[in-house]
C-alpha cells in the first residue's frame, strides 16, 4: 500500500511540473524572437535577434549538393504565443531570403525576421566538440530550463548552431541534470555525466538517471515517459544525428571514466554479478539512399567497465582514438565487441526518424543495414554515455564519465 501511495504522489508531481509554466513564458512573446528554425541537411545555422527594434536574420549552410528549391524544414519555434504572418514550415523553396513577420499575443509588439540561405563548405569537425564553451539550455517553447535553482547548459554559443544536446528537459522531473559544464558554465573544460539513483522514480521502475550528451535534438514528450506516459520510450524523445559529409579514419578524445560500485536496475535493486559500463559510440550513416532504411557506412565503438584517466588530477585525462571501421565488421571485431552488431546485444541500440506533423512528430523504428564502405555520408550520430544500459534504466549509481576536446582524424 506504501508504494502505490508514493507512486500516486509521485504521479501528480509530475503532472505538477509537466504543467508548470514559469511566469516569464507569457512576457517572453513579446520578444517576437525566433528560438530555433533549421533545415533538414544544414551544416550551419546563426540565429541573430539583435535589439527589440531590429529584423532578425537567421543565417543557414547547406551543402552544395542540396537543391535549394526543395529544402524540408525541419522545425521551428517561435517566441512562446507569438503569431506568425506565415506557415514557416510548409516553406521549401529557399533559393531567395525568406521574410515573415511575428507579432506578440497582445499584438502590440512585432518583428521582422530574414531566413538567407546558402551554399557553404560542410565543417569536417563537429562545433563545440572541445567541451569548453556552453550555453543556457532552453526548451522546445524557448523557455531556459531549470530544476531546484539550477540551470540546464548545453554546449554552444546560444547564436550558432550545436549539434549536441541531452535529456535536460526529462531532467526536470528527477530535480537534478546528469549532465554538466565543468568546473562550471562560465569556465568550462569538460563535460560530466554521470549516472545516480533517483528514489523518487524507483517505486515505477525508473529510478537509474544516467548522464549522456550525444549529436541530437531532445525532443521532450510526456507520453514517452516511462511509469506514466502511454507510451513509455526515452529513445522516442531523442531525435539521434546532425548532418556530416566526411570519412575520418579515426575519432580522438580526452576521457575520464569510473563505473559505481553497484549495478542497479529501475527499482534500485542491485544486479547480482553485474558491473557498469560507460558507452561511446561514433555510427557514420546515409539517410538519402533509401527513405525506409539508415545505412550504416562506418562506425566505432567503446564499451568498459575499466577505469580510465584519474578523478585526483585536474589534468588526470587520457587520451584515446577510435578507428572508425567501415562496412559490416568482420567476425573477429563483432566477437570481441559483439555490441557494434546492429542492434546492439540486447536490442538497446535503437533509432527513430522523427518526421512534423503540425506541433508534434510521428516516429519510426528505423531499419538499420550495413552499406559499401563506398557509400557516401550523410549523417553522423556520436554519443557518450555514463552507463551503457541507461536508457533500459540499468546502471551503477556513481558511475561518471567526463569528456573533452573531440576530434576526428583524417
Amino acid at each position: 500500500m506504501k508504494r502505490i501511495i508514493y507512486g500516486f504522489i509521485v504521479l501528480l508531481s509530475a503532472i505538477f511540473i509537466i504543467s508548470c509554466v514559469d511566469e516569464d513564458y507569457y512576457q517572453e512573446s513579446r520578444l517576437c524572437n525566433v528560438v530555433e528554425l533549421s533545415l533538414k541537411g544544414q551544416i550551419s545555422n546563426t540565429i541573430v535577434a539583435g535589439a527589440d527594434n531590429d529584423t532578425g536574420f537567421v543565417y543557414i549552410g547547406m551543402p552544395n549538393t542540396v537543391d535549394l528549391k526543395n529544402i524540408a524544414v525541419n522545425n521551428v519555434v517561435f517566441s512562446p504565443l507569438s503569431k506568425c504572418d506565415k506557415d514557416v514550415k510548409s516553406i521549401r523553396n529557399f533559393t531567395n531570403d525568406i521574410c515573415f513577420k511575428l507579432t506578440a499575443e497582445d499584438n502590440d509588439v512585432s518583428k521582422v525576421w530574414i531566413v538567407r540561405v546558402s551554399y557553404g563548405n560542410a565543417p569536417k569537425q563537429l562545433p563545440f566538440s572541445n567541451m569548453k564553451q556552453w550555453t543556457v539550455a532552453l526548451n522546445s517553447l524557448g523557455v531556459p530550463i531549470t530544476t531546484m535553482g539550477t540551470t540546464a547548459y548545453f554546449p554552444g554559443n546560444g547564436i550558432d548552431y550545436s549539434p549536441w544536446q541531452h535529456a535536460a528537459r526529462a531532467n526536470q522531473m528527477n530535480f537534478f541534470f546528469s549532465v554538466n559544464p565543468r568546473p562550471d558554465a562560465a569556465d568550462a573544460d569538460y563535460a560530466c555525466m554521470e549516472t545516480k539513483l533517483y528514489n523518487g522514480g524507483a517505486a515505477m521502475g525508473y529510478g537509474i538517471v544516467t548522464g549522456a550528451i550525444y549529436t541530437a535534438v531532445f525532443r521532450y514528450d510526456a507520453k514517452h515517459l516511462p511509469g506514466i506516459g502511454s507510451d513509455p520510450n526515452p529513445r522516442k524523445m531523442v531525435d539521434f544525428g546532425t548532418a556530416f559529409y566526411y570519412k575520418p579514419t579515426a575519432i580522438k578524445f580526452k576521457i575520464r571514466y569510473k563505473g559505481g560500485d553497484t549495478l542497479r536496475d529501475g527499482r534500485g535493486n542491485a544486479v547480482v554479478g553485474g558491473k557498469d559500463s560507460c558507452d561511446i559510440y561514433v555510427i557514420l550513416q546515409n539517410r538519402t539512399q533509401d527513405t525506409n532504411i539508415w545505412y550504416r557506412v562506418g562506425a566505432a565503438w567503446l564499451r568498459t567497465s575499466e577505469p580510465m584517466g584519474d578523478f585526483n588530477n585536474n589534468n588526470g585525462f587520457q587520451e584515446v582514438t577510435l578507428p572508425i571501421i567501415y562496412g559490416e565488421p568482420s567476425a573477429s571485431v563483432l566477437n570481441q565487441k559483439p555490441y557494434m552488431a546492429i542492434g546492439g546485444i540486447k536490442g538497446e541500440v535503437v533509432f527513430y526518424k522523427f518526421v512534423q506533423n503540425g506541433d508534434d512528430y510521428d516516429k519510426y523504428e528505423m531499419q538499420e543495414q550495413y552499406a559499401d564502405p563506398s557509400m557516401p555520408v550523410d549523417n553522423i550520430i556520436v554519443t557518450f554515455s555514463s552507463s551503457a544500459y541507461g536508457d533500459m534504466f540499468l546502471g551503477a549509481p556513481d558511475s561518471r564519465l567526463d569528456i573533452k576536446d573531440i576530434e576526428f582524424v583524417y
